[in-house]
């Protein structure tokens, strides 16, 4: 099974494009982890805007992509770059995932945090300050730690069957969850080669 657990980082923030509008972001930068099977480190890859023809193939072979909130954000950045319709891609939202289960949204940090061991580089609104000040090592470099801490929280809940918090008490929670994806059978999409 080929996986591609990605992290898109954009140009501008939601109050410069007026609202929650990811279409309306400009990416920067998307930090991809490649692999087959369920487990392992991958293939760390790298796609700055001028490299996302060469990133949808990629998406379209996938039998799914992971991520941390990339159903309502990372892939909704797509739109604009992207001929066919996105949400034909298969997809695993992590943040959905443990919504459905703790009730409510949690950070990729503080899940982290308690569950890894480590945390986020930063946030969002750093890697906008890197793009705006041309330091594109600093992007690549942030967003890529991203992908690392969502494909092993992923791989944590995967194989315990839960992930860890914090909740607003500061007590952990051991927060049961369900990553399980079957493939579909008609993937092959090709898309963006029309």
């Amino acid at each position: 099974m080929l996986q591609i657990i990605l992290d898109v980082e954009t140009k501008k923030t939601f109050d410069e494009v007026g609202g929650f509008f990811p279409d309306r972001l400009g990416i920067s930068f998307v930090g991809v982890c490649v692999r087959e099977g369920l487990s392992g480190k991958g293939e760390m890859k790298s796609y700055w805007e001028k490299d996302l023809p060469l990133l949808f193939p990629l998406l379209e072979k996938a039998d799914v992509v992971i991520g941390f909130n990339v159903d309502n954000f990372d892939m909704q950045t797509f739109v604009p770059y992207y001929s066919a319709d996105i949400t034909k891609i298969p997809t695993l939202d992590v943040l959905t995932r443990i919504k459905e289960s703790a009730g409510h949204r949690i950070s990729l940090d503080a899940v982290a945090q308690e569950t890894l061991g480590i945390g986020k580089s930063g946030d969002g609104l750093d890697a906008i300050k890197y793009y705006n000040n041309k330091q594109w090592d600093k992007l690549e470099k942030y967003c890529l730690q991203d992908v690392a801490v969502t494909r092993d929280v992923y791989d944590y809940g995967l194989k315990k069957g839960h992930i860890k918090f914090k909740n607003k008490w500061n007590r952990l929670v051991e927060c049961p969850v369900d990553f399980s994806f079957t493939p579909k059978k008609d993937a092959g999409l090709q898309m963006s080669l029309i």
